[in-house]
């Protein structure tokens, strides 16, 4: 009998109705901790090269990580992942929820969908059945009234992971909702699963895999809870007054903003969730302003972004709640002007249908995010869809019959609702064009409509800038899954949790702008953040709090890991990620915009004079990975120093 997992995994092709359940070796999961990481192993054997993101060879898996639903905090995550509809590159999305652990609670650690059916289709999995059920009935709902017509045709503990009408009409950037509101949302996945006809996968059991060590995985995990059951910081609701009356020196002096774990994280993040300091980040031109083209303090200063602060937007707040497993709660129900209860937008969101568009209603950025948790959009590829629509028009390069009767004036916050909405319903024109990301919509443009599209390989970059932060284009240009912000911890690697990671590299941490360092600096802490997420917990641990990983881990398995051990296979799962791309004919790069590079650099402000060396960093990022820089294929070395000998490269 395993420990720590249940050593099940189901595979259903929606072609033919077969299901089978398949029992891997615990060498799989010894070398990929389950989870995530048995996810890039069986996509890399298993999709055909060439294979259509949109089509039945694509394999989508839903995979929650080795430690959800253990008991260990924080982890309540699950992944999808697949070929990317959006980029053709790997896809994948994390989200949090409740969802992952019922999954694992049904005695299965993971789901893979291949084939597509004529008809909509959804999957019931429970701790007695796995069946396909018909979803005719359920096709054209959103994702709440999925959710709840499923419940009540089955059990009101069931959790289901749906797509809403965006992924029903194949929206490059529909996501796969859960919990009502709560979102896989990067790369495009709601849309295979649009395609395959599969309207949602419900999971219900609140089973756990057996420990080797019980008794042990109980304490570690009593003693971490100990650090949020301390009494909150009276300091912690004057955290956005005093910085933004520090703001100008902190400009001036181009100071870090990063409090580091501690209580006083812990209790910011309870208040005021993910959008904690976010007019800060706005003057310091973390965030993205007028499709990055803006300069925060100058385009979006203080006064107008004092609608979307901390305390205005914690207002509408009617009580906080958390993932699976979580000790945190940085999740808030709000609810909307007319009273219909709904998620707090997150910082992602509040940025991308904020200050990226120039509009400071906060009513209005609750309005797109309930659009968009209802039909299953990526609120940040609205955001930035909406921002390339505003820069095409105010340019006139947009053709006159798209916008007649829709000005698309920076802002105007009730034109912002109305595109968001067409940009959910696929609405004829416009709506249509945008729905599929500003790289497809830019190319039925003039080509000068090219700058003001920005993504990377095809994906709408995040609110965070790496001439900020540079560590994060590597993860933007080079990572398998370009374009995305938790794809690395540039900014908080020099956090305590990733100390022993760089001791076995002798290696520091990348100062801010140390280039030749940051290559490096990634090629340590992404294949972390890679076992990070086979184990299924939550990225905010790290940031809050120095998590007992490996505690957990083999006091659940009774592995015997050590940080190098956990480390290389981190580095496994990183590497097969970008053998994927290269079996794909993907480039081992995706270059980015120039206004995010910055070329030319901002004349003013605290960023001013500052352009991104991607070539230097992309070097030394390959150099230390092991990877051939023109192929994405792992060097000899590597392949030896992996044991990923049986893998069939090339």
């Amino acid at each position: 009998m395993p420990n720590g997992y249940w050593g099940k995994i189901i595979f259903a092709n929606l072609s033919t109705g077969q299901i089978e359940v398949e029992q891997p070796p615990e060498e799989l999961y010894r070398r990929y901790l389950g989870g995530y990481g048995l996810g890039v192993y069986y996509l890399c054997q298993r999709i055909p090269p060439g294979a259509d993101p949109l089509g039945p060879d694509n394999m989508l898996g839903f995979l929650p990580g080795l430690l959800t639903g253990s008991g260990a905090q924080f982890g309540g995550r699950f992944m999808v992942v697949g070929r990317s509809p959006l980029t053709g590159a790997w896809g994948d999305a994390n989200c949090g929820g409740n969802f992952g652990p019922a999954l694992r609670g049904a005695g299965y650690d993971g789901l893979f969908v291949t084939g597509a059916s004529e008809h909509p289709l959804y999957l019931y999995v429970d701790g007695e059945k796995v069946e396909l059920r018909d979803a005719s009935a359920l096709w054209g709902l959103d994702a709440a009234q999925t959710q709840d017509a499923i419940r009540k045709a089955t059990s009101p503990d069931v959790r289901v992971a749906c797509i809403g009408p965006a992924g029903e009409k194949l929206s490059l950037i529909s996501g796969i909702v859960n919990d009502g509101g709560r979102l896989a949302a990067r790369c495009g996945l709601g849309a295979v699963m649009g395609a395959k006809k599969l309207k949602a996968v419900a999971a219900r059991g609140k089973q756990h895999p057996p420990q080797a060590d019980p008794k042990t995985f109980k304490a570690i995990t009593s003693e971490y809870i100990r650090l949020f059951r301390r009494r909150p910081s009276s300091l912690v609701s004057r955290i956005p007054g005093l910085l933004n009356h520090l703001l100008p020196l902190i400009r001036r002096l181009g100071i870090r903003i990063n409090a580091g774990p501690g209580q006083m994280a812990i209790d910011a993040y309870r208040r005021y969730g993910t959008t904690v300091a976010t007019s800060t980040l706005v003057e310091l031109g973390d965030t993205p302003v007028r499709n990055w083209a803006g300069i925060g303090f100058r385009d979006f200063p203080l006064y107008l972004s004092e609608g979307l602060s901390d305390d205005a937007a914690i207002r509408p707040v009617k009580r906080s709640y958390a993932c699976h497993s979580c000790p945190l709660a940085c999740g808030g129900t709000v609810h909307m002007p007319n009273g219909e209860p709904s998620h707090r937008p997150e910082y992602e969101t509040l940025a991308a249908l904020g200050p990226l568009v120039m509009n400071s209603n906060l009513d209005a950025v609750m309005e797109c995010n309930h659009i968009c948790n209802a039909v299953g959009l990526d609120t940040i590829s609205t955001g930035v869809a909406i921002a390339f629509a505003m820069e095409c028009y105010e340019k006139g390069w947009l053709p006159p019959e798209l916008t007649q009767e829709l000005p698309l004036q920076w802002g105007d916050s009730q034109v912002i609702v109305e595109l968001t909405r067409r940009i959910a319903q696929r609405a004829p024109g416009l709506g249509d064009w945008l729905a599929d990301g500003v790289q497809r919509a830019a190319q039925r443009l003039r080509p000068e409509a090219q700058q003001a599209a920005i993504h990377a390989g095809g994906q709408e970059l995040p609110m965070h800038r790496s001439l900020f932060e540079p560590g994060l284009a590597v993860g933007f240009q080079l990572d398998p899954a370009p374009g995305r912000h938790t794809s690395n911890m540039s900014g908080i690697a020099n956090l305590k949790a990733f100390e022993p990671y760089f001791a076995l590299n002798s290696h520091r941490p990348a100062e801010r702008y140390n280039y030749a360092a940051h290559g490096h600096t990634q090629a340590i802490t992404i294949p972390i953040m890679r076992a990070y997420d086979s184990l299924g917990l939550c990225m905010f641990a790290l940031q809050v709090s120095d998590p007992p990983i490996l505690g957990w881990l083999n006091a659940a398995t009774g592995w015997n890991f050590d940080y190098a051990s956990l480390l290389r296979a981190g580095k496994r799962i990183q590497v097969l990620r970008h053998a994927f791309n290269a079996r794909h004919g993907l480039p081992t790069q995706f270059p980015l915009p120039a206004r995010e590079r910055g070329d030319p650099p901002q004349p003013i402000g605290p960023l001013a004079k500052r352009t991104v060396d991607t070539e230097t960093m992309a070097a030394g990022y390959f150099a230390a990975l092991g990877l051939d820089p023109a192929t994405g294929w792992p060097c000899p070395e590597t392949i030896k120093e992996l044991e990923l000998e049986a893998i069939p490269f090339k």
